[in-house]
């Protein structure tokens, strides 16, 4: 394989690199025409007849089949890059040929890929075949158009993709990752949920992940679809496997549920950096998991607190389930607070595009070290309001709101690092990214709504990677996580991955990141979102609830959210599952109803960590 990248892109829509790196669409018509004849016969003559038949009905051929063909030859010409080694498009007596060398058509790259990939995993060289099934897969946009292949090279293609799927999820799994091939698997049933060899898969890499609830729950999935579709059982091969995870979980001891120790007393200030196991709450042990929450804790302590022992005590009314209590929307209002004094241990703000960062980075001179120094913790929800529009990103054309997308978008967040950086062992400083990420997408109604959204989702995903590196080098005391709304665990439609389905695409984000973040909004109340949302989200780590405040500002659903929520039996089962932080949208709504601020203040000061006084 000579080219790094395809020079012609046919898995797709057809496409020609150009002689700057750019891809250019061939436009549609004769030329496009001829280029997909010159392609389906690669490397051989192709006779003017042929080529003729391939541009015009054989009712309506040019007067002059010759004059006319040459002319298209000659434009097609100028659109292909040169090829080093002679002619890229030469001409002979009555025929032409397209010269593409082993590489420079992604069909022929995307084979030879699966095929090195298969070779790799059988001699024993996972990641070798992890490295390749990866690359064939990013080739793939879809089949070639029927002018470019024929229906049995189609299926042979699709099949091969199928092959790239098994091989990746089977070196994943060997090199020790069964995570990263659950996500795999997830998308490959998404295309085709019937499929047996990819729910064995599925299953065994939920074995190799601990995951025996979630691999049990996976057969009886599988099993429903292939009734409801086929009225048939599963094959042999996925019941040996259920029988096996069956004799699995018989022998395998059942832990104590318990819930999970909190720290007593005025904590100081200190931030261990927590570790985030990336598989689903069911199969925590809360005494693990008590462990980590009091880590997260002690980010307002002055010194570390040694990890209990399996005699986690349980939560009872002299030793009540705490969090950590936020107020927003900016730190300036939030700091004029009569909620303050009860305990606010995190003050919020948010950024919401360029023209905030003269301001914040003016803080950086009083108001930051101010509330780091009280011992509180910054927390900064990161959310833009734009229209979404068509725009070319790495992975495509796609739709959505340009800035987070655009270069200017890293430098801006560089800047916001810098401004709210805090020491290593201070108070935290933590990031809720992309507000409600499913709004950004021009189509928010899933992540499968069309392609665009999906290319628009999937290039926000590798920006997320690298603002989340970024916060890390800039700011020590910086931990990030992705935004979700707080509706998206209730309801769900796997057809266009919306709602519970939108976060299988967005499992590898999300357990790299530090924290889980979610906002609670709903003008008909919240305390089941927020339930909800707390045990999906908790699968992956502690969870914040970054945003509360009832739309339309309704008082009687802001105290029935508090009352449903804040009872020490429905947060101690919160806390189990992970929320560590609840923040409030600001105090407008409680200023102008004096029950309700007395409400709030007494239940920051049941449940909310007492940050030391400055």
């Amino acid at each position: 394989m000579a080219q790094d990248e395809p020079v012609f892109a046919a898995l797709g829509p057809l496409t020609v690199l150009g002689p700057e790196g750019t891809s250019d669409l061939v436009p549609p018509g004769k030329r496009r025409s001829l280029l997909a004849a010159l392609l389906r016969h690669r490397n051989t003559w192709v006779s003017s007849d042929e080529l003729a038949a391939a541009l015009w009905d054989r009712t309506a051929y040019p007067s002059s089949i010759s004059g006319s063909l040459k002319t298209y030859v000659h434009q097609l010409r100028k659109l292909l890059p040169d090829d080093s080694g002679g002619e890229r498009l030469a001409g002979g007596r009555g025929a032409y040929r397209l010269t593409v060398r082993p590489g420079e058509l992604d069909i022929d790259l995307f084979e030879c890929l699966v095929t090195e990939g298969a070779e790799a995993l059988a001699d024993g060289r996972p990641g070798d075949a992890v490295a390749r099934q990866r690359r064939a897969l990013a080739l793939w946009r879809g089949l070639p158009d029927d002018d470019i292949v024929d229906v049995v090279a189609a299926r042979h293609l699709e099949e091969t993709r199928w092959t790239a799927r098994y091989c990746l999820a089977d070196a994943l799994i060997e090199q020790g990752d069964p995570g990263e091939a659950i996500v795999v698997l997830r998308a490959a049933l998404g295309d085709d949920p019937l499929r047996e060899p990819v729910w064995e898969r599925l299953m065994l890499a939920q074995r190799a992940a601990g995951w025996q609830v979630d691999a049990l729950a996976s057969y009886e999935q599988a099993r429903t679809t292939l009734l409801e579709k086929f009225g048939a059982e599963p094959g042999r091969r996925l019941q040996e496997i259920y029988r096996m995870l069956l004799s699995d979980t018989a022998a395998a001891p059942r832990a104590p549920r318990t819930a999970p120790a909190v720290p007593t007393g005025e904590p100081d200030v200190v931030r261990p950096a927590p570790a985030i196991p990336a598989r689903p709450r069911r199969t925590w042990s809360h005494a693990v998991f008590a462990g980590l929450l009091v880590v997260l804790l002690t980010s307002l302590s002055g010194s570390t607190v040694p990890r209990p022992g399996p005699g986690v005590p349980t939560a009872t009314t002299t030793s009540r389930p705490r969090v950590l209590f936020g107020l927003g929307p900016n730190v300036i209002a939030a700091e004029r607070s009569p909620l303050v004094s009860s305990g606010i241990g995190m003050m919020t703000t948010w950024y919401h595009g360029p023209n905030q960062l003269n301001q914040y980075e003016g803080w950086r001179q009083d108001v930051i070290p101010r509330i780091y120094r009280s011992g509180r913790a910054m927390h900064v929800v990161v959310a833009t309001w734009e229209d979404g529009t068509s725009i070319e990103t790495p992975r495509g054309r796609a739709c959505g709101q340009p800035y987070p997308l655009s270069p200017e978008f890293l430098t801006d967040m560089r800047r916001l690092a810098r401004a709210f950086a805090g020491r290593a062992d201070g108070p935290p400083l933590y990031i809720s990214m992309f507000h409600g990420l499913q709004k950004l997408a021009c189509a928010n109604t899933g992540y499968l709504a069309d392609p665009a959204t999906t290319l628009y989702y999937q290039a926000l995903k590798d920006r997320y990677f690298e603002v989340l590196e970024l916060f890390h080098d800039e700011a020590p005391n910086a931990k990030v996580a992705l935004n979700w709304d707080g509706w998206t665990a209730s309801y769900d439609e796997p057809d266009i991955g919306a709602g519970l389905s939108m976060f299988q695409y967005f499992v590898e984000a999300m357990s790299a990141s530090d924290f889980q973040s979610f906002n609670a909004f709903e003008k008909k109340g919240n305390a089941e979102d927020i339930r909800q949302m707390v045990e999906v989200l908790g699968a992956y780590g502690p969870v914040m609830c970054a945003y509360f405040g009832p739309h339309e500002d309704r008082v009687e659903v802001y105290e029935t959210d508090l009352e449903t929520t804040f009872t020490p039996e429905v947060l101690s089962e919160l806390v189990a599952d992970g929320l560590f932080a609840f923040s409030f949208r600001d105090d407008d709504l409680l200023r102008a109803s004096p029950p309700t601020m007395t409400m709030a203040a007494q239940v920051i000061r049941d449940y909310g960590h007492q940050p030391p006084r400055s």
